[in-house]
């Protein structure tokens, strides 16, 4: 499953519940109560059977053992983990990620798994990059996004990079050529073609990463307003928007590309998806157009791999925007075809 199809977590309070009524059936506690027998010994454990007078308990290191309930003179209840967890797990609030996390550490330290797995689940729904939440629950990052270990979409995904050819990548030039809405110390945005004022709103809804890490200086919006035409494209409202662009990216290190043993390059690749979206009059959203896009590039192993991330990040932009700029909703509302990176 990918990062970006995150696990869908219902109410902690179901949640936990559910868990506990099926650990109540199927889970021995890692503590037990105390049997304090007439000869001054004790037992510590859990009954498992009761036979006529026969009691049979099952002590902490997992043996049995079984004993005439008349030899037994008192018995002193312990509180399990699953006790200290229902009390630790009702004091930490739905959005509490550092306080979901300390819950799943503290369940595995106690061999809680069940639990941990619970509530690295909520954490990874809090923050879908968490690294531990992550590995706890089996995922790898392949090609920008989170896939199970082993699972059919993470071996496919991991061939398809390793059978990415370095050779169609070009190189990434010496000096980075920013782009104009991105130098710094400007402060001015560049101009853009002109727009009227009953223009047709397109919002975005942007999910960009460079690496793990988020987009801190997005440009989609600068390089999709570039066609000019009767189209804004903005952020706002997603709920009352009638056309939503939805725009998935994610630029990325795939390989580092060697010669007779030494590494003479680095392949970095950027991918979008791009789907453009219209409000019908019942408030359904239909799907006008749909694309993917796949630009990859190489860099030689002396170049910083932030620089070369954020150089894929720029060219993927530029192919995003021409994609969407020779769609035909885009060309009737007067969009003029913007040019493709590697044309």
């Amino acid at each position: 499953m990918s990062a970006l199809a995150f696990d869908s977590i219902t109410e902690k309070p179901f949640l936990i519940t559910l868990f506990l009524v099926v650990l109540g059936f199927f889970t021995f506690p890692v503590h037990g109560d105390v049997f304090e027998l007439r000869d001054g010994k004790k037992i510590e454990g859990n009954i498992v059977r009761e036979i006529g007078d026969l009691v049979s308990i099952r002590k902490l290191d997992g043996s049995i053992v079984t004993i005439d309930r008349s030899e037994i003179a008192s018995v002193k209840k312990s509180a399990t983990p699953l006790d200290e967890y229902r009390s630790k797990a009702d004091s930490v609030k739905d959005d509490d990620l550092q306080g979901h996390i300390d819950l799943a550490k503290w369940c595995t330290d106690k061999g809680l798994n069940t639990q941990a797995s619970l509530h690295w689940k909520i954490v990874i729904r809090i923050s879908p990059d968490n690294f531990d939440g992550r590995k706890a629950l089996g995922y790898v990052w392949i090609g920008g996004d989170w896939y199970l270990a082993g699972s059919p979409e993470a071996l496919a995904r991991q061939k398809e990079l390793d059978s990415t050819p370095a050779e169609q990548a070009p190189r990434i030039p010496d000096e980075l050529p920013l782009p104009e809405w991105d130098r710094p110390g400007t402060g001015v945005t560049p101009d853009l073609p002109p727009i009227s004022g009953d223009a047709k709103v397109v919002i975005l809804q942007a999910d960009e990463k460079t690496g793990r890490k988020k987009v801190e200086s997005s440009g989609l919006k600068f390089q999709l307003n570039r066609m000019g035409g009767n189209v804004r494209f903005t952020e706002g409202d997603l709920k009352k928007a009638e056309h939503i662009l939805k725009v998935k990216m994610r630029v990325y290190f795939v390989r580092q590309q060697d010669f007779y043993g030494a590494p003479i390059a680095n392949i970095f690749q950027g991918e979008a998806q791009i789907d453009l979206l219209e409000r019908k009059p019942d408030g359904k959203m239909k799907k006008l157009h749909s694309a993917k896009v796949k630009m990859p590039f190489s860099a030689s192993t002396n170049r910083s791999k932030e620089v070369a991330l954020r150089y894929t990040y720029y060219k993927t932009l530029e192919a995003v925007a021409s994609r969407v700029s020779r769609w035909s909703w885009l060309k009737r509302n007067g969009a003029k075809p913007l040019k493709a990176p590697e044309e």
